[in-house]
């Protein structure tokens, strides 16, 4: 070996740093994305990730587009023109990648600036709503109120659990053991009638929601794309008027 040879470089680059980050984000609470703990993940010192992010901001920022990408969000199979397709397939990819991932609700909801992936989807998203024929004010609001519903369905799931708990608790405890609740177990509420009326009456809707709650948020989600449909119509028929 001659006693001139060039020393190693690095391996460290900025995707290696977001993987690592994204990793610990994946596990950890919203503190987990310091530079000390992602250095330490990759052996080298935080001044070496000060090199490819400026702050944390940054990397949080890189790492919620990092999410993004990994749960295709644009799904770029489908046609646009077919936007309540679009849009459906599009906000229950965002489900199923916080379902996956649900301490990444954290990073989004604390998160100071967005990157060019989360950018470009609400961009796309935005762009299919007014082509499928909202106004823009009516596209934000509902591109707002569906990103909120994945992501509020997927803070509430124990709340649901506590609900039912509460409410229905043999039918709590079957479920707790991996057993079918029985029809027995939806009848014997009469304590709770008086109580929680309205509760007992969606009592089977609380049920399905429980074992399914991705099948609940879709159901939800589906309501909101009828309004928006209702609102195209609206929209149609008054440019026809004008």
């Amino acid at each position: 070996m001659a006693a001139n040879s060039a020393p190693r470089k690095s391996t460290l680059s900025r995707d290696k740093i977001v993987s690592a980050a994204y990793k610990l984000a994946k596990k950890d609470p919203l503190n987990a994305l310091s530079m000390r703990k992602i250095a330490s993940v990759l052996k080298v010192t935080p001044m070496a990730i000060y090199k490819y992010f400026a702050d944390k901001n940054e990397l949080t920022a890189a790492v919620i587009d990092k999410q993004m990408m990994e749960s295709r969000l644009i799904p770029e199979e489908i046609d646009p023109k077919n936007w309540k397709e679009w849009i459906r397939t599009s906000f229950l990819r965002m489900w199923d990648g916080y379902a996956s991932a649900p301490n990444m609700i954290q990073y989004m909801t604390h998160a100071t600036s967005f990157g060019p992936a989360v950018l470009s989807w609400q961009n796309e998203t935005l762009g299919v709503l007014i082509n499928a024929g909202l106004t823009p004010k009516q596209a934000l609001t509902s591109h707002a109120a569906m990103s909120e519903l994945a992501t509020g369905s997927n803070i509430l799931i124990p709340v649901r659990e506590q609900g039912v708990e509460k409410v229905f608790p043999s039918i709590w405890d079957a479920i707790k053991t991996g057993k079918v609740p029985t029809p027995e177990d939806m009848t014997n509420v009469h304590s709770t009638v008086q109580d929680y009326p309205w509760l007992v009456m969606c009592g089977q809707a609380m049920m399905e929601d429980m074992q399914d709650s991705r099948r609940a948020f879709e159901n939800e989600l589906e309501m909101m794309l009828d309004s928006v449909a209702n609102q195209i119509a609206q929209n149609k028929k008054q440019a026809k008027k004008a």
